[in-house]
């Protein structure tokens, strides 16, 4: 179906990509979700893959089972045979909303985990943002090296794109598959950790006018200095990146596109986080923001919304 890879290709619209399937519908991260995508019309899925003790790439956002599935343990301490039997279950905490209250959605059957392979196998007509998801086990980067290999024997690179917030994961990928597209991600709150010297330094120069509202104004104004730059991006040698949609400013898409990378944003009308939600993440006048800067892809929670608001 694709001639170039929808994430990177130019084009005149972003790329509408439903985060984790369409998780108002459907459980996030399963089969169900991502067909439910395909029959919507939504161009393209993020989802998220970590790998079982017995190195088998699986598609699941968090290290243990308790929310998805009310079961004690953690993926990667067991095997496929083991996660296969479980069911994750009809009712699902989402975190804190955009009022913040707690937020749970409610589906009407259990489903199963799928298989990375599995999502593959949906086929061409639909492209995939792969997450690697950060590991308890900070020395293990396999992940990185079996998804690239499903993806290769899938044939599917041209539909394909792999990000995460672990550079090491994604070298490990790069190494086992040179041809992938591969790309460091931005939350912006990850450089507040140092908000304690940070906040106790001058201002420094900023691009976002809403920098002043945050907590934290020195950090994310340096997180979107970094990120315009693309110097991360640079020295691991990627492709695209992947921000929070907070983190891009007036400049960031057009200085990003005339250094060659790509850039998609997330998560707009988001069910719930385990953060604060940023107000705008609500709004269509966001969606439009986005469109107008000329961002490549927009991740929503609920991609039947954001498909007309994109146009």
């Amino acid at each position: 179906m694709f001639g170039r890879n929808p994430f990177l290709a130019r084009k005149a619209k972003p790329v509408v990509v439903g985060h984790r399937g369409v998780p108002r519908l459907h459980q996030e991260n399963t089969l169900a979700g991502f067909r439910r995508a395909i029959a919507l019309g939504v161009p393209a899925i993020e989802l998220d893959v970590r790998l079982t003790a017995d190195r088998k790439a699986v598609v699941f956002h968090d290290p243990d089972l308790r929310r998805m599935t009310g079961e004690r343990g953690r993926v990667a301490a067991m095997t496929w045979d083991q996660l296969s039997k479980l069911r994750i279950r009809r009712e699902i905490p989402m975190g804190i909303d955009a009022t913040g209250s707690a937020s749970v959605v409610r589906y009407d059957r259990e489903e199963r985990i799928p298989l990375f392979a599995e999502v593959l196998e949906l086929g061409n007509n639909i492209a995939i943002n792969v997450e690697l998801k950060l590991d308890p086990r900070f020395w293990s980067i396999d992940v990185g090296e079996v998804v690239a290999q499903a993806i290769a024997d899938a044939n599917a690179e041209d539909r394909v794109i792999v990000t995460s917030f672990d550079p090491r994961k994604l070298r490990a990928a790069q190494r086992k598959h040179p041809r992938l597209a591969t790309g460091f991600c931005f939350d912006d709150t990850m450089l507040n950790f140092a908000s304690f010297v940070l906040d106790r330094l001058p201002t420094v120069p900023a691009r976002l006018g809403f920098h002043e509202r945050h907590p934290h104004p020195n950090a994310r104004r340096l997180l979107n200095r970094i990120l315009d730059s693309a110097i991360v991006n640079r020295l691991l040698g990627t492709r695209v990146v992947g921000a929070e949609h907070t983190l891009v400013g007036a400049d960031t898409v057009e200085q990003l596109h005339r250094n060659g990378f790509a850039i998609g944003t997330h998560t707009l009308f988001p069910l719930g986080s385990g953060k604060r939600i940023a107000p705008s993440a609500t709004t269509a006048h966001e969606v439009e923001r986005l469109v107008a800067l000329g961002v490549d892809w927009i991740e929503t929670d609920d991609p039947e919304r954001l498909l007309p608001l994109v146009g």
